[in-house]
């Protein structure tokens, strides 16, 4: 047998099957993306005060000189602001002094309703001594995406790529459906720890059946692919965020392609990789065949490894809690957030253009440094006086510059992560790398410091340093070929054993033997 890049040299390596392919786990992946971005909007916090007690149609808006009067004598001011959390207590109203007047805490509030209708934020009153319980909530997504992964690494390795995919999607699609009626915080929790589970192993599936397909000098392209579609995805989402300014009609809108996709996930097939590393080589034969009279070539042989990889999961933890983090801090910039959040999303074409034309030419290694490096200095560059003197789009620039290259790095470590692990234990692999990964993610919703994203940037940029060099070489697929990834050539790496294996007949005659085997 040989190693599966060398079937993919003979079958090809990114023919009209692997672009077929991309396109159904584009649509799929972009299904999940927009499970994470949702609480961009769902969950923004609008401006507010405390509702007045003594006028039950009280409104945010000033409605008339009388209203602006009762307001200026209820709610404190600090700053020339009112307090979002106080009121004096109407029953001590006297002739005297603001200082002197006494103040507590109120129960209900209005809300600014210019951007939003509503959001979970508000239809919770999640705000006050309750604020810490939407970062709860958006803390609980990276507590389900620890536990998806953990689904992904044992059911990916164990049960197959596309099976464990399947059984993650309809779960996923019932929860986001689930978030359309939730009316307690108990409900909201459960919810997004489900959809964190569900949406986190659908996505490493994807990448890896994707990346196992594909053959060493088009994995950039696969990525791009995923890339694409998640530019296309956020762009959507803030348009349909514009257009339905309730909560709950765009929590509907998102659920809603859950269904179609699952049904189109259908038609991808099961990694050959993993098939024959689980020794069904029928099954792994006809995907082959497949593949070759989609391309126009023919079938040629493959090979089965059982590897332990390095590892790479530090790297990744910083660049996913700066990533989340800039996201979910975008509501917190000025200025409009759909307009905040549309060019952070099309900041994510010029990521796309960098890492399509910079990843093949300098390396994974060097491209991954250079992008988190500069990301991290972006976001450390805010604290400098002569940004924080100046007018507040400068520290919006930085800020969304920051993520931009942050996102370019994430794209160079979901290339380099699946590269680095063998077939047997890519999920495993990957899966691990993505439960340390949301480490960094789980306190993403309680920063908001830039200069925390910038150090976490910078120390990504070093920390890559120890990993090797994984550019157009062969997936590793032996025990020999993961310990010395990095060192020698894939082929000079391999065992006694293992060359005796490479010089094996083709896949259909260890089709034949294997059967005689069984018999």
């Amino acid at each position: 047998m040989a190693p599966f890049d060398e079937v993919l040299e003979k079958t090809g390596q990114f023919g009209v099957y692997q672009k077929r392919l991309l396109c159904l786990v584009c649509l799929t992946a972009a299904s999940v993306i927009l499970q994470n971005l949702a609480p961009v909007f769902t969950m923004n916090l609008p401006r507010h005060r405390c509702k007045l007690p003594e006028y039950p149609n009280d409104t945010y808006s000033i409605q008339s000189s009388y209203h602006q009067h009762l307001i200026n004598v209820t709610i404190p001011t600090t700053d020339g602001a009112y307090s979002e959390c106080t009121l004096h207590d109407a029953n001590l109203y006297y002739n005297g002094s603001d200082a002197q007047w006494k103040v507590t805490e109120c129960s209900e509030w209005v809300y600014d309703k210019s951007t939003f209708e509503s959001t979970i934020t508000t239809q919770l009153n999640l705000v006050c001594r309750n604020k810490i319980y939407r970062s709860h909530s958006n803390m609980m997504i990276f507590v389900g995406k620890i536990s998806g992964a953990l689904i992904n690494s044992v059911g990916g390795d164990s049960f197959g790529r596309r099976r464990v995919f399947m059984l993650l999607l309809l779960p996923m699609l019932a929860c986001a459906v689930g978030l359309v009626f939730v009316n307690s915080l108990p409900a909201l929790m459960i919810l997004r720890f489900f959809i964190g589970a569900t949406s986190a192993g659908c996505y490493l599936c994807n990448v890896v059946i994707v990346m196992e397909l594909v053959g060493p000098a088009y994995r950039r392209w696969a990525q791009v692919g995923l890339e694409v579609s998640s530019i296309s995805i956020n762009l959507l989402a803030t348009l349909f965020a514009y257009l339905l300014r309730d909560w709950r009609h765009f929590q509907a809108v998102v659920a809603a392609p859950c269904l179609p996709l699952l049904l189109g996930y259908i038609f991808v097939p099961e990694s050959p990789r993993w098939l024959v590393s689980k020794g069904r080589l029928a099954e792994a034969q006809k995907i082959v065949d497949a593949m070759a009279r989609a391309n126009g070539t023919s079938p040629a042989p493959t090979l089965d490894t059982d590897p332990d990889p390095p590892d790479g999961s530090n790297c990744q933890i910083c660049i996913v809690m700066c990533m989340y983090g800039l996201m979910l801090n975008v509501s917190n910039m000025s200025g409009d957030i759909f307009l905040n959040f549309g060019i952070m999303s099309a900041l994510n074409i010029v990521s796309l253009l960098i890492f399509t034309f910079l990843n093949e030419r300098v390396g994974r290694r060097l491209f991954l440094m250079g992008a988190a490096g500069v990301g991290g200095l972006a976001c450390l560059a805010t604290i400098l006086p002569v940004v924080l003197e100046e007018s507040d789009w400068i520290l919006r620039g930085l800020s969304l510059g920051g993520r931009m290259f942050i996102t370019t790095a994430m794209s160079g470590i979901y290339i380099m992560s699946p590269e680095l692990f063998p077939t047997v234990l890519r999920s495993f692999g990957l899966g691990s790398c993505s439960m340390m990964s949301q480490l960094g993610g789980l306190v993403s919703p309680y920063v908001a410091d830039l200069v925390v994203f910038g150090i976490a940037g910078v120390t990504t940029a070093g920390m890559v340093l120890v990993l090797p060099e994984t550019r157009g070489r062969h997936l590793p697929e032996t025990v020999r070929d993961a310990e010395m990834f990095g060192r020698r050539p894939v082929d000079e790496q391999r065992s006694p054993e293992d060359v005796e294996m490479k010089t094996a007949p083709l896949l259909t005659t260890d089709i034949e033997s294997h059967a005689r085997n069984s018999a």
